[in-house]
């Protein structure tokens, strides 16, 4: 039975049906004692396509693009980010660290629509939200109420994000160009033990430039026993491949299960089983088992010893058993041999002396008698 762990690959599926999109990814952080950092990274139809640091504020583009109407520096992006770290942390309080991130761009569909976005983050959490539409900010928690007032006051700020990803946003994505590139998809499994009990995290890592990519799945027949399952992704990578993994939690006392993972693209299917070992090389099915192993062992060669020392008694005994009756046999043939021998004697010392009975004179003078006829002397 399989556990099919299936996701749609939202980003990079609608190239294939006409869609494309573009975002920049911005990312702003402060702390106590250090200057405000920033970087951006730029994604079309989700490959990273270029990266820029606050250190430099010039754009460095990728290898895997091959035109664009890119601009040069991101010195807009970072203004932008550099004023909202110094009006959005102390709105909520955040003294410690924070962490800000904004998604922007736009998306063409199949049939030429464009549609547009520009949405903020901090530490994590959806915090504001711009309505091209309406032409304002609208908070998505009640700690961004304060920051949503500020920025809808702000008309020519709103105007310069209105033109940026309504009408410049479009013109690059129309602009960008990807060079070909031979697909390539990698997959590993392995585990990762869990120290207090006998279940591992095991863990399906997908590597893929192959944009036709529509599932991950755990097959083998352990697959229906694991515990639970997840599949995270597409994560871009700055390669301008895309990562997947598949996580699921899996027992380590039934060492007969089997545990695979298969990706399904549009022309490709790629299967890899679990060898049993950790990212680190440990076989993990080994190390649960080696008791019964070892028990399995001492028991073979028990049998093993068991079976020739019954074998070598077997034969000692028959060895006795031959020597006794060729002993025996021996014994009842000189028997035989010394009784005709004596007899023999016996026989021939009886004719030795009836025949010197027969030749002997004085034998015949005491056996036999001449009778004479009576008559005068």
């Amino acid at each position: 039975m399989w556990i099919t762990l299936s996701f749609q690959y939202l980003l990079l599926s609608v190239v294939e049906c006409g869609s494309h999109s573009l975002e920049f990814l911005s990312t702003g952080s402060v702390q106590p004692g250090d200057g405000p950092q920033f970087e951006q990274l730029t994604v079309f139809d989700g490959v990273p396509i270029s990266h820029c640091k606050g250190s430099t504020k010039r754009e460095e583009l990728k290898p895997v693009l091959e035109s664009a109407d890119l601009p040069e520096y991101c010195v807009e992006a970072r203004s932008d980010i550099i004023e909202a770290i110094h009006e959005i942390p102390p709105s909520i309080n955040c003294t410690v660290y924070c962490l800000l991130q904004r998604r922007r761009g736009c998306t063409r569909s199949p049939n030429g629509t464009i549609s547009s976005f520009d949405v903020w983050a901090v530490n994590g959490t959806d915090f504001i939200n711009f309505d091209p539409e309406l032409m304002r900010w609208t908070s998505w928690s009640p700690s961004a109420l304060q920051v949503q007032h500020l920025w809808n006051k702000k008309v020519a700020r709103k105007n310069a994000l209105n033109h940026f990803i309504r009408e410049q946003c479009p013109l690059i994505l129309q602009s960008i160009n990807l060079r070909s590139t031979h697909h390539k998809t990698e997959v590993r499994v392995f585990a990762k033990p869990d120290v207090s009990t006998d279940r591992a995290l095991l863990t399906c890592h997908v590597t893929t430039t192959d944009k036709s990519v529509s599932s991950v799945q755990l097959i083998g027949n352990g697959a229906s026993q694991a515990r639970w399952g997840s599949v995270t992704g597409p994560l871009p990578s700055e390669d301008g491949s895309v990562i997947f993994r598949l996580r699921a939690g899996i027992s380590l006392n039934q060492n007969t299960n089997i545990y695979g993972c298969a990706v399904q693209t549009g022309g490709h299917n790629f299967t890899v089983f679990w060898d049993g070992t950790t990212l680190d090389g440990r076989h993990l099915l080994y190390a649960s088992s080696v008791y019964w192993k070892n028990l399995a062992l001492i028991l073979g060669l028990g049998c093993i010893i068991g079976a020739i020392t019954l074998l070598w008694c077997a034969i000692t005994f028959l060895l006795r058993c031959v020597t006794r009756f060729d002993r025996s046999s021996r014994g009842d043939l000189e028997m035989t041999r010394m009784h005709r021998a004596e007899d023999w004697n016996q026989w021939m010392m009886q004719i030795t002396s009836e025949e010197q009975d027969f030749y002997d004179p004085e034998y015949f003078g005491r056996h036999f008698v001449v009778l004479l006829p009576p008559g005068p002397r």
